[in-house]
This record gives structure tokens, sequence and C-alpha cells, in this order.
């Protein structure tokens, strides 16, 4: 067991306040998660909303905003490595000020410069990267990795990376008590609610709504591949100028009144779960995939490609199809869609999610990775 000491850590994630990808889920619901455990003192820093004590408001040039697209453009990176860079040294301040022992960040530009610029800046913090996108070794400008999944763990390992400078823990996730919703006149007035069909049998899907890592085009085509009396599709996430094409697509192959795309603030996504019969989503790799976790918590089936990260997360809970294949996905919609729900099948979900992914459940990890992070032995954490 690890020595008992009080840490400091620097929860760094620009990005949160500012969208929801994973990684920004990942640190809003860490820093609310690990507060308050024992020898542990955490403090956020964020893009933007609002401050307290322990949360801190970082000056960036936001991603999405047009002054940073246009000085990506002039350095040839984009305007998320801008929102990055301009949100370092407005932190500098607050780590000569605060003297964290451990910066825990999942960006890695912004790492890069906490690395580059340690010396000049004076304090002996280590660095912690969270490798939830996921990154490939080297892992030379960190002291200490986070992996959330063995698959990638072990493509470190096996490249040469030393044992004691990556800690298996996965994504924790908030579990709400009580049970899932399958009062169905409860869901009914949540689709009234959202504006979602009463009817039909709803498709969800939650990602960013692009052609690209989700493959949203490939779930619209395997749900228009279905017979007329096929499910609606709601497709939940990041809309960009990439989400054109994909909303044109799923007029065409839906038509307007079998499909809905829209983006939401993130603490309004739970009321889409349980509206859904179904989850599914059409990448073919993650880095982690804390949407199959969310669904679960909701009681929700998943359908996701059979990848290793995929079934280290959803285990037995999880449909697994060969999702490069046409056809794949369409038959196992049509295979869960056809059983009954099951509150009994719901539950079991939530609670799976709450043995295994529950902060309740990873707090001890997560504070022995932050021990190992200091330790500069060969201790190592792994949780399957």
């Amino acid at each position: 067991m690890f020595k008992k000491q009080r840490i400091k850590v620097y929860l760094v994630c620009t990005g949160v306040g500012i969208m929801s990808r994973g990684i920004e889920t990942f640190a809003r619901e860490c820093f609310n998660g690990l507060k308050g455990t024992e020898g542990l003192d955490i403090e956020l820093f964020k893009g933007a909303g609002s401050e307290s004590s322990n949360e801190h408001r970082l000056w960036n040039l936001p991603r999405n905003s047009n002054i940073a697209n246009f000085l990506g453009k002039c350095i040839r990176r984009n305007g998320y490595v801008v929102e990055q860079l301009s949100s370092f040294l407005p932190l500098v301040p607050h780590i000569k000020k605060g003297k964290p022992d451990i910066i825990f960040y999942s960006d890695s530009n912004i790492g890069y410069q906490m690395y580059h610029w340690r010396q000049q800046i004076g304090v002996p913090y280590k660095l912690l990267f969270s490798n939830g996108g996921p990154c490939g070794p080297p892992f030379s400008r960190t002291d200490h990795v986070h992996q959330v999944a063995p698959f990638y763990r072990d493509i470190a390992l096996n490249a040469g990376e030393l044992e004691s400078k990556h800690s298996l823990v996965p994504y924790g996730i908030n579990v709400p008590s009580g049970l899932p919703l399958f009062d169905e006149q409860a869901r009914i007035q949540i689709r009234t609610k959202l504006g979602l069909p009463l009817e039909r049998q709803i498709v969800l899907s939650v990602g960013w709504i692009s052609a690209d890592h989700k493959r949203m085009d490939y779930t619209i085509n395997e749900i228009a591949s279905l017979p007329d009396s096929r499910p609606y599709l709601v497709m939940l996430g990041h809309i960009d100028e990439n989400s054109r094409d994909i909303i044109n697509l799923a007029r065409r192959q839906l038509g307007e009144n079998g499909f809905t795309a829209r983006s939401v603030p993130y603490e309004q996504v739970s009321e889409y779960y349980q509206a859904a019969d179904l989850f599914v989503l059409g990448s073919l790799q993650e880095g982690f995939g804390r949407v199959y976790l969310e669904a679960l918590i909701h009681g929700l089936p998943c359908i996701v490609n059979d990848y290793p990260v995929m079934r280290y997360v959803l285990s037995e809970q999880g449909k697994f199809a060969d999702l490069s294949k046409p056809g794949s996905m369409s038959q196992a919609i049509t295979d869960i869609l056809q059983q009954p729900r099951s509150p009994e099948a719901m539950i079991q979900r939530r609670e799976y999610v709450r043995e295994r992914f529950s902060w309740e459940s990873l707090a001890p990890a997560y504070m022995q990775m932050f021990h190992n992070c200091l330790a500069h032995t060969n201790l190592s954490v792994s949780v399957s």
C-alpha cells in the first residue's frame, strides 16, 4: 500500500465548459467524483463556466471562435491547438502560486508546454497524461500515463515502455442512485417534451455527427436498409461543418420524419437515453467509450463493433458485431428490437456500471495512480 500523504492535483482541461467530448465529460466528472477523497486536494482548470475556490476558468481563445480558427490556419494547425496554446500562460500563475504535486491532463498540446517550460516555471510538479484519445508510444514528454484500457497499455509496454510508468485505471462515471426509467408513461412524457415520435422505436447514437471516427453515415445507411417499419434515429452530438453532409444523407435515406440530429448541453443528454430503446455507435475503435457506460446506466442495450476496448468496457453487456461490414448493424438492430424491454436486464446493466466504473469503486485506484506518479519506483496499478 502507498504511504498516506496529502496530494494536490491540478486537473486541467480547457474544453470543459466549451464542449462535451469524452475527455471533457471525463474531466468534469473526475473532478466531481474525486473531490472530497481522503488525502486528495483536487482543483479543476477549465475553459468556461462559473468559478469557485477549487474551480478556475482559464482565459483562452475557444476552439470554435473565428479568431482561434484563423490563427490555427496561420500556424498550420487548428482552433483546438490555439485554444490549448492560449490557455497555457494564464495557467502558469496558478501553478506558481498553488504548487501542485501533479498536473493531470488529457490534451497533449498544453501538456507539452507544461513539460517544456517546467524548469522555467520553477515548480517540480509531475505530469500525468490521461490517454483516453488515445495516443501511442513513446510517452517521453510526461512522467506517468493513465491508461484507460488494457489494449493501449499493452501497446505501450510491447513498444518498450516501462511498466512502472503506466497505470491501468478505467474512466469513472457518476451512476445515479435508484433504478433506470422503464415506466412507459414517463417515457412518453419525455418523448413529448423532446419532440420525438411516441409510437416508433428509437435508436440513439451519441458522438460527433460526421462520417469520420463515429461513422454516422454507416449508421444512417444501416437503418435505411431496414423495412418500412424501421425505427427512428436520433443522432446527438457535436455539429460542425462536417455534419452537413451527414444530415443531408439522413434526409435522403430516412426522410425528414425519420431522424433528428441535435447538439444539446451535456446535462440534457440523459433525457434522450431515457426516451430511447437502443443505443448504437458505428465507430470501429474507441479510446474508451464513456457513451457506452451512459447508455448502460439508463438500461439501454448497446450495439458496438467487436473490438478489444469495447469488449473491456461492455463485457457481457454488449451486443458485438463486425460493423465494418454492411448489414451487420441492421441485423443486430432487428434482433434486439424484436425482444421485449426487460426491467431486469435494464437494472442489471446499471448495476454492472456501478460495480465496475462508479467513482466510489474507482477512487482508491485513482489515489494509487497519483501516488505511483510521484513514487519513481516499480509500483503499478491495474484495474481489470
